[in-house]
């Protein structure tokens, strides 16, 4: 069943039942794992969806996070919290996601230079199918709709820095982690990615 977006601070289960389940789960215990998935999957899912504006792809992403996960436990350290390193590994997976976007992009716009008239309709169907899923937009209120649709306007980096500190309400310190900035970049640039998501907004709302 496809998880709920939500947005509840991180950290649904405590440190220690984490630590515990991680122990088990390096020795080879699957339901230990399996527990791990079903106690972070909301934040996981939650932050692809809104990096990629796309239920679909939030769900696949959430799916190879988990997996990539499970093949880097053994060097996962234990002092760090498990959200953050996972909400690091889903950002990595965005990231890589929407570049391969936009190198999909380019490739069917340099087609669409060099296509008859009688493909050009056939790929700029594709074009659209590339885009993000309306399907999320469509449920929500008009005003969450707006806020979504300026904030895939944002630079990555911003865009990155409003979902984890604004939505999902993760620490300064815990986006330094998952991000690998230091402390102070993150504070400048969510001051930043702020005043760039309130530029769009202006008059929308």
């Amino acid at each position: 069943m496809e998880p709920d977006p939500v947005s509840n601070l991180p950290g649904a289960s405590s440190p220690s039942a984490d630590a515990e389940l991680i122990a088990r789960a390096k020795c080879g215990d699957l339901r230990a794992f399996d527990q791990l998935v079903l106690q972070h999957q909301q934040t996981v899912f939650a932050v692809a969806l809104r990096m990629l504006g796309s239920r679909d792809e939030a769900q696949d992403i959430a799916q190879d996070a988990f997996v990539r996960a499970f093949r880097g436990l053994g060097s996962f350290r234990q002092e760090a919290k498990l959200s953050t390193w996972l909400v690091s590994i889903t950002m990595n997976l965005c990231r890589n996601r929407r570049r391969w976007w936009m190198r999909r992009r380019r490739v069917i716009v340099a087609s669409l230079d060099d296509s008859g008239n009688g493909d050009e309709r056939a790929l700029k169907d594709e074009i659209a199918d590339l885009a993000p899923s309306p399907a999320l937009l469509a449920e929500r209120s008009d005003q969450k709709r707006v806020i979504m649709a300026a904030l895939q306007t944002l630079d990555e980096e911003d865009r990155m820095v409003i979902v984890l500190r604004d939505i999902q309400g993760y620490a300064y310190e815990e986006i330094a982690e998952a991000l690998g900035w230091p402390l102070g970049t993150v504070k400048s640039r969510l001051s930043r990615a702020r005043l760039q998501l309130r530029a769009r907004l202006d008059g929308t709302l």
